[in-house]
């Protein structure tokens, strides 16, 4: 079989094809668990940051987990094709295991480390497995490698091109050991990779069962109508949304060389089964780690459309209805050596905000606020405690609030919609792997963006560092600008990191800190923003809002000032609240006519 033979000849019944299709699904899913199960650092084996992949002989993204995380799904749409493009095909045998970092061409940041595997059966290419996992350190100025404030990518930490880590099964040890060098706690680094290399195998492994089942032919075939299949349903999905040009924009907090927000302008344009995500308005690249990749922006575009559209399989096919533009060497096309790392926090998720926004206003009924930007806290330092006695890298996140639909609030404290599969590390695990102690982890009062359907809480996370000193970096976004909302719908409350907080030793150091030196017994406030709302608050039902301030998600200072909702305590002990409807009728006419003097005419 040769790479122009045709597979879609190969007449396949509907029951094989939902046969093969779902089993490609288990595949990655048992890759998934491989991961999970076997790797060295608390943010994959446990938070989740990874995904397994797998991709037709061409490099064409044909399946992906249920655990998977959605940005590397997406943005694996150019990874494989870049190994291809540089490794050759013609150069690719059994055994061989490619590795790859390059965020310019296949990638987000240089934390993400994809591992890819071609798939040989009787000499003959079938397919391509990949796994891709955070790594906690990839060197560069600041521990964990997240660092706003770079001012080019040889800051952020080691830039991998397509490499052959293993050829022919030989496992490439000189090119491993001078990554390894360059990474902090490179043990952990190495028992992820190791990882990953095993969750190729069991990918690999699940590959040739369904060959030998089915046959190639017919594997190979299935895979290509997945990919039909996705065509179809999104041009479907497309030709019902009403042709016309929608625009939204969203803010990155500030340009940490100017201090100046940075602006993303999305136009776009439906014109029966296809949409053209027109970004070329967004301003010029920054002179710091908030610009976004191709690869990343690709990959935010993707998600956005999974999170708004009729559900559908998210593969390549789904691509082929979309035109994006987007400015080369732009705040969202960076070329090197623009600095990067922060993107995940910052551009990326601000392009899903703004393809969020847009989709809604040509599909109200799934239409959306829009979600929080997360927050990448790094604790570093030496472990002072006797049975440790050595360094240490605390990476973490800070999950906040979804934007409301028009039916449903949005959901509290869960990940945003490109790191949708993650979950939240326990406390408890932290504290056991790290020198940290948590006093507190719980819903922000009054975070979720008020509209007619209140948009999702954030996080409140209190820990202090009893054991150790060390530093405090942080990536994150709305400090300056909530998360919008949609149809009247306000933004989300600001994301917030302070330490010391209420003490006179406070310090607000902003969730753009570059290792911030923290003394042993200080502590460390964070709280991430709530998602946007949906809809006119002074039209939310009266009785929500009691339930709200009943569960602590709203104050009752918050249900007069965001709902014009007067709640009246009866016994706060026993929950026992009502409403006073008169005063209640009284302010919201209040409100609406103070809204009204401040619309400009």
């Amino acid at each position: 079989m040769s790479d122009s033979d045709d597979t879609a000849t190969v007449a396949i019944d509907p029951i094989t094809f939902e046969v093969i299709r779902n089993s490609l699904i288990a595949a990655s899913n048992e890759m998934a668990l491989v991961v999970a199960k076997t790797a060295y650092s608390t943010p994959v084996n446990e938070g989740r940051d990874f995904a397994g992949t797998i991709y037709d002989r061409h490099g064409n993204l044909a399946s992906q987990g249920e655990f998977d995380l959605p940005a590397f799904t997406g943005l694996t749409l150019l990874t494989v094709p870049e190994v291809i493009r540089t490794i050759g095909l013609e150069n690719m045998q059994p055994g061989d295991v490619y590795m790859i970092n390059d965020p310019y061409v296949a990638s987000t940041h240089c934390n993400d480390v994809h591992l890819i595997k071609p798939v040989f059966r009787d000499g003959e290419r079938i397919a391509f497995v990949a796994s891709t996992c955070h790594w906690s350190d990839v060197g560069g100025v600041v521990a964990g490698s997240l660092n706003c404030r770079a001012r080019s990518h040889f800051e952020e930490g080691v830039r991998i091109p397509a490499v052959a880590i293993y050829k022919a099964g030989v496992l490439n040890e000189d090119v491993l050991k001078v990554l390894l060098l360059n990474m902090r706690e490179s043990w952990e680094r190495r028992g992820d990779f190791n990882a990953q290399i095993s969750a190729l195998a069991a990918g690999e492994g699940r590959i040739q069962a369904i060959a030998d089942r089915y046959g190639a032919d017919v594997l190979m075939a299935s895979m290509e109508e997945a990919q039909n299949h996705s065509e179809r349903l999104i041009r479907a999905a497309l030709r019902a949304l009403p042709d016309g040009r929608y625009d939204s924009m969203d803010k990155v907090d500030r340009d940490l060389s100017t201090d100046e927000p940075k602006v993303i302008r999305l136009a776009l344009t439906v014109d029966g089964d296809e949409a053209v995500f027109d970004l070329t308005g967004s301003d010029t690249a920054a002179d710091c780690g908030i610009n976004c990749t191709l690869p990343a922006t690709t990959s935010a575009v993707f998600i956005a459309l999974a999170s708004i559209l009729p559900p559908m399989p998210m593969n390549a096919g789904v691509m082929r209805a979309i035109d994006l533009k987007v400015t080369k060497g732009s705040l969202l096309w960076a070329q090197p050596p623009s600095a990067i790392s922060g993107l995940a926090a910052t551009s990326m998720e601000c392009v899903i905000s703004c393809v969020t926004q847009a989709l809604s206003k040509a599909f109200p009924e799934r239409g959306a606020g829009s979600p929080y930007s997360i927050l990448n806290a790094v604790f570093a330092g030496f472990d002072d405690r006797a049975e440790f006695g050595s360094s240490f890298i605390n990476y973490s996140w800070g999950f906040g609030g979804i934007g409301a639909t028009k039916t449903h609030d949005g959901a509290s404290c869960v990940g945003s919609p490109y790191t949708a599969s993650t979950q939240n590390i326990p406390c408890e695990l932290q504290e056991r792997r790290y020198p940290v102690l948590y006093w507190r982890n719980m819903f922000l009062q009054d975070s979720g963006g008020p509209g007619r359907t209140r948009g999702g809480l954030g996080q409140d996370q209190l820990l202090s560092f009893p054991y150790a000193t060390g530093t405090v970096s942080c990536i994150g976004n709305r400090e300056r600008f909530g998360p919008p909302g949609v149809f009247g719908g306000h933004p989300g409350k600001l994301a917030h990191l302070i330490l010391n907080r209420d003490s006179d030793q406070e310090r607000m150091i902003g969730i753009f800190a570059v290792n911030e030196h923290a003394e042993k017994g200080d502590s460390m406030s964070f709280w991430s923003s709530g998602g946007g709302g949906y809809g006119d608050p002074l039209e939310r039902d009266p009785a929500a809002v009691l339930e709200d301030v009943i569960d602590d998600y709203v104050s009752i200072e918050g249900a007069a000032e965001d709902f014009g909702v007067v709640v009246v305590p009866i016994d706060r002990r026993r929950l026992i609240y009502e409403i006073d409807l008169e005063a209640t009728e009284s302010l919201r006419a209040s409100l609406r006519e103070r809204t009204n003097e401040e619309v400009p005419a």
